[in-house]
């Protein structure tokens, strides 16, 4: 019997090794190294500053208030901050318009003659699309660029597993001011979600149906959330990028009617 022991033993350890070899091993996921974020976001300022000015047209959905409203569009832009949007009746004619010029913003219905002007500030925009939003994120989101907030550390990390990076800035004393969903390209942008100084979520923005515009990726497809829900979407049907804007575009004639002043 003693003789046989080491056999056994030889039996039960090859057998150990037939069960670890038949055991699946977890999966190591993929490793690629970590870009430098400050690059992406020089890239990305860089990109920004090429798109001179613009002009779009397409269809805009407000979900929020009185119910879900839909109506064409069209918009006009050029840097810094100068905005033209028109929304367009049944017959294609101007009902409202929002002009931003020189830091001063004017709305003008033309179903009741009626004007509203005041300073372009993130309080008195917020009356009417219903998101704290600077002229320059709101040029941008039309330009169909994600808005950069100003921020003193960046970091970034893999998004998921399938791929992607994560960026988040944040402000002194490490309060969270915004976060930036890219693809592996490191150049798109998908999403994007902006919060106050507390660092509670204010809005978010995802970013679909990229299409080449000339020498650019932009998407053709925007919507705009809160933590309450939807509020707002993009369409874009038709866009030009580096267009003449005609002069005069960011003057806006009201032929009467009352016109509040809003500074604030």
């Amino acid at each position: 019997m003693a003789s046989s022991y080491p056999i056994v033993t030889l039996a039960t350890f090859l057998s150990l090794l037939s069960f670890c070899a038949c055991v699946s091993r977890p999966k190591t996921l993929p490793t690629q190294p970590v870009p430098d974020v400050n690059h992406i976001l020089s890239s990305l300022e860089e990109h920004n500053s090429d798109l001179k000015s613009f002009r779009g047209a397409g269809r805009l959905k407000a979900v929020r208030g009185t119910g879900v409203k839909s109506f064409r569009a069209v918009w006009i832009g050029s840097q810094p901050q100068n905005l033209r949007l028109e929304a367009l009746g049944p017959w294609g004619q101007p009902s409202l318009t929002l002009v931003v010029n020189e830091g001063v913003f004017s709305i003008y219905s033309r179903q009741d003659n009626r004007c509203v002007k005041g300073e372009a500030t993130s309080r008195n925009l917020s009356r009417f699309v219903s998101m704290p939003v600077r002229p320059e994120d709101l040029f941008r989101l039309l330009s169909g660029q994600p808005p950069i907030f100003p921020f003193h550390r960046a970091k970034i990390r893999a998004s998921t597993e399938e791929g992607g990076w994560l960026i988040s800035l944040y402000k002194t004393w490490g309060r969270l001011v915004e976060k930036m969903w890219l693809k592996d390209d490191e150049t798109t942008v998908e999403q994007i979600e902006v919060f106050d100084g507390w660092g509670h979520l204010q809005y978010r923005v995802a970013f679909s149906e990229f299409h080449q515009v000339e020498s650019f990726h932009l998407p053709h497809r925007i919507a705009i959330s809160d933590p309450e829900g939807p509020l707002w979407s993009i369409m874009v049907e038709r866009f030009w990028t580096n267009v003449s804007i005609p002069d005069g575009a960011y003057n806006l004639e009201v032929s009467g009617g009352e016109v509040p002043d809003l500074n604030s």
